[in-house]
């Protein structure tokens, strides 16, 4: 839309410039047969109706001179506005461009998050799989059930078991072994 508003307004222009060019002879043209016709001194009617015609002709040029000079500042304007328009038109851009990179960065954040809270879960039956072999005096080789392990979870406040965010499912293994989870990267360092 832009670009044809550029191009419309030059093509205005350009076609103002050749009326003008067209014109600037006739105006002179007309001046110079006026200055004859006052040095010959001569007032037969059909110089002054001549005359009469000449001096219509250079009122209705110099009209149409002020309305060209209209039209260039107009074409001029909105040459203006064009620029203007590009102008907001890269502020969109650069804008959008930076929307999208604080998303991106927010994905990932997002994805920071779920797997430190992973982490901090594997940690959680980590630890209860600790207390349980020292209460129970259990073996490294020993596997809890999850419902060994049950008293010694914070579980949340309705009494659930701790879950990944990311929805990966968790592996107890046994008590010399950390747990795992099945999303990658979910691991206790």
């Amino acid at each position: 839309m832009e670009h044809q508003s550029v191009i419309k307004a030059r093509a205005d222009t350009e076609a103002l410039r050749q009326q003008v060019d067209q014109l600037t002879p006739l105006v002179a043209e007309n001046e110079r047969l006026s200055n004859l016709v006052v040095q010959a001194g001569s007032s037969s009617p059909e110089q002054v109706h001549e005359l009469a015609k000449l001096r219509a002709e250079v009122i209705r040029l110099r009209g149409q001179s002020v309305e060209i000079e209209k039209a260039k500042l107009r074409a001029q304007k909105s040459e203006s506005e064009v620029a203007a328009l590009r102008a907001q038109t890269g502020d969109m851009a650069r804008l959008q461009e930076e929307n999208r990179q604080l998303q991106a960065r927010t994905q990932v954040n997002q994805a920071l998050q779920a797997q430190n809270a992973c982490i901090n879960n594997l940690r959680l039956f980590d630890s209860a799989k600790q207390q349980w072999a020292l209460e129970n005096r259990k073996q490294t080789t020993d596997t809890p059930t999850l419902d060994n392990l049950r008293p010694y979870l914070g579980r949340g406040p309705n009494g659930e078991m701790p879950t990944c965010p990311s929805g990966g499912s968790y592996t107890v293994g046994t008590v010399g072994e950390p747990p795992k989870c099945s999303i990658p990267g979910h691991v206790l360092p």
